[in-house]
Order: structure tokens, then C-alpha cells, then sequence
């Protein structure tokens, strides 16, 4: 997906307040914008209507179609980022099943999503399904308004997924080679019956800051009883990355 071990330090997440706070830091941010600029086009798009597309019209048609998927403002790009690494975190490091990517979904290419940023299913070594659901937050500089709006969104809905997110979520991984963790998840909402207990949250922030301070505050803070990892990825020239991953795909094609 995005491979961060191939551009990033990976650090092992330590005890903050009894829960769990971790750093990547890039070490090469060209790298980076390599991996992303390749991953792109399959975040807004399915591979197979690429695919076709390519077939049918040409390679040109293709760079077309991504311009007009991809968004083009600053602020929608930065906001799209911090999904897609909150995911891929989930996938490349937690052993989670995302499924397809839900921008694919979107109504247009400026519009902010709503629901849940992420979310992750996985096993634990008991075989209980767990739902992880993300906030993802993504600023040059990350302060304390920032962490307190994500926790604000892990809040939502009594810290538990969105019906319609987690729905939509199932409904995606129905379509993959998963299909079996998307019915447990239907199962689970559906029969079962989601609690706090088969739930962890993931708070992930990108920002060329250090938020630290904030993120220590607000897990030594936290008082309800999901499990709580919060990931910090830094990137030295936060809006030049996300600019150069994008443009690499709107300008430099598929």
C-alpha cells in the first residue's frame, strides 16, 4: 500500500497513561512520494476500471480520468493523506483487512467524506473479531486544537463505529478475496451486536511538528474503555509531500 518501512523509521509504540503512542518519522521523503504517487490512482479508483480504460482509450485517458477523480485543493488533498496513511498504518502494521478504499465512494472530488476516517478488522488471538476505528488528522503543525477535534471524532456515536460507516465497510470487503470478515463484521453489527470490548480506536496524526506533548495530555487524559493507539507520522515539509504525491500522478500520468 504505502510500505512506510521502506522511507520511514518505525518506531515501537510505548505505554502513555495505559495506553499506546508510536512515531514514524521519514527519512526519505523522495521515496515516499514515489511509493504514494504509485499507490494514488487505486485510492480513487478500482485497478480494473483503470485497467479498462487504459485498454479501451489509451494511457492519456487514464491521466484524465485521475485528474478528474483526484482532488486539487491543498486543503482536501492534506485531509485525503491522513486517511490513507491512518489506513495503510491499519493494514502494513496492525495485520488489519481495510478492504477497498472508501474515496473511491466519494460524491466529489473537493467534498470532505463523512463517517468514520478508517476502519480496520482483524482477529485476536482468541479468534474475536475486532473493529479498529481511525481519526486521522493531518497539519503542517499539529496543536492541541487538532488532537482534542480527533478525539472528539473517536467520541462519536458512544466511541463506537458508525452504523453507516461499519455497513459500508462490510459491504466493500464483500467484493474482495475477504468476504468472510465481511460477514463476521455483519455479523457482529447485525446479530452480535457491537461494544466497546471488540473495539479499539487509532488516532493518527501527520504533521512535520512534534505533537507529543499534546498526544501524552490527551491519553493520560482519556477515561472511557476502548484501547487507544495514537500515531504520529513526521514529514519534514508536510504540504510539499502531500503537493509532490499528488502531482506526480496528475502530471506525470498513471
Amino acid at each position: 500500500m504505502v510500505d512506510f518501512r521502506s522511507w520511514c523509521t518505525v518506531e515501537e509504540p510505548v505505554r502513555v497513561g495505559g495506553h499506546l503512542a508510536g512515531v514514524l518519522t521519514s527519512d526519505d521523503a523522495t521515496r515516499g512520494v514515489a511509493v504514494l504517487g504509485a499507490a494514488l490512482p487505486t485510492m480513487y479508483a478500482k485497478s480494473d476500471t483503470l485497467a479498462r480504460i487504459a485498454e479501451r482509450l489509451g494511457k492519456d485517458a487514464v491521466a484524465e480520468h485521475l485528474r478528474n477523480t483526484l482532488p486539487t485543493e491543498s486543503s482536501a488533498r492534506s485531509g485525503d493523506m491522513g486517511e490513507i496513511f491512518a489506513t495503510a498504518y491499519l493494514r502494513e502494521e496492525q495485520g488489519c483487512v481495510v478492504g477497498p478504499s472508501r474515496l473511491m465512494e466519494r460524491d466529489h472530488q473537493e467534498w470532505a467524506m463523512r463517517g468514520d476516517d478508517a476502519l480496520g478488522a482483524k482477529y485476536d488471538s482468541d479468534g474475536k473479531l475486532r473493529i479498529v476505528k481511525a481519526e486521522a488528522k493531518s497539519r503542517k503543525r499539529l496543536d492541541k486544537r487538532t488532537v482534542v477535534e480527533a478525539r472528539e471524532g473517536l467520541a462519536r456515536n458512544d466511541e463506537l463505529p458508525s452504523p453507516q460507516s461499519l455497513a459500508q465497510f462490510a459491504t466493500r470487503l464483500l467484493s474482495t478475496d475477504d468476504i468472510e470478515v465481511g460477514e463476521a463484521v455483519f455479523r457482529l453489527q447485525l446479530i452480535e451486536g457491537v461494544r466497546p470490548d471488540c473495539v479499539e480506536h487509532l488516532m493518527f496524526l501527520l504533521t512535520s511538528s512534534d505533537p507529543s506533548e499534546h498526544v501524552k495530555a490527551d491519553l493520560e487524559s482519556y477515561r472511557g474503555s476502548v484501547s487507544q493507539l495514537t500515531i504520529t507520522l513526521r514529514i519534514q515539509g508536510h504540504q510539499e509531500f502531500v503537493k509532490n504525491a499528488y502531482e506526480k500522478v496528475t502530471f506525470g500520468g498513471s
